[in-house]
């Protein structure tokens, strides 16, 4: 009989124990974390082999030869106006058959893909609201232009002041 005792004892001591008010969370512990701009502050200037290398990539989709990135270096260095150069290579380089560009019709009926694609493949970043709104405006009103196609969009952001930094 004490041992029926003991048991039922420690069952209600059990069932008092376990039997508790759940918790109401009120907190979830939501690390607040820093909210910065999509790669906005850009001021370090990229070196000529830096530029040569990233462009090359973007244009080509395969990275440049180490000869092909010194020759560069050198043809940019022998230049006074880096400006003036960098913009003569990226036409040397949209007048090739290699370079890796999305169709008009793309660009026509997929604006919006092809403005975020774009931001992301030359700036690392996704357009602001503003940017894809001006962008979106532009191609619109000229679509009735044969002579609007990608490798304009592409040879005006290569040569953007926001590409030349990182």
């Amino acid at each position: 009989m004490p041992i029926f005792k003991l048991a039922v004892f420690s069952l209600v001591v059990f069932f008092f124990i376990q039997c508790t008010k759940e918790k109401i969370i009120t907190n979830y512990e939501v690390v607040e974390t820093p909210s910065y701009g999509d790669n906005l502050n850009k001021d370090k200037d990229k070196t000529n082999i830096e530029f040569h290398s990233i462009l090359t990539t973007n244009l080509f989709q395969k990275p440049s030869s180490i000869n092909e990135l010194t020759r560069t270096d050198r043809v940019i260095q022998s230049c006074g106006d880096k400006t003036l150069i960098n913009e003569v290579i990226i036409s040397n380089y949209m007048n090739t058959s290699f370079v890796k560009l999305p169709t008009r019709k793309f660009m026509i009926d997929s604006t919006e893909k092809f403005i975020t694609d774009t931001y992301i493949r030359f700036f690392i970043r996704r357009p602001t609201e503003a940017e894809k709104t001006w962008f979106i405006n532009f191609i619109n009103a000229n679509k009735a232009n044969p002579n609007f196609r990608p490798e304009l969009v592409y040879t005006s952001f290569s040569a953007s002041d926001e590409y030349m930094f990182y």
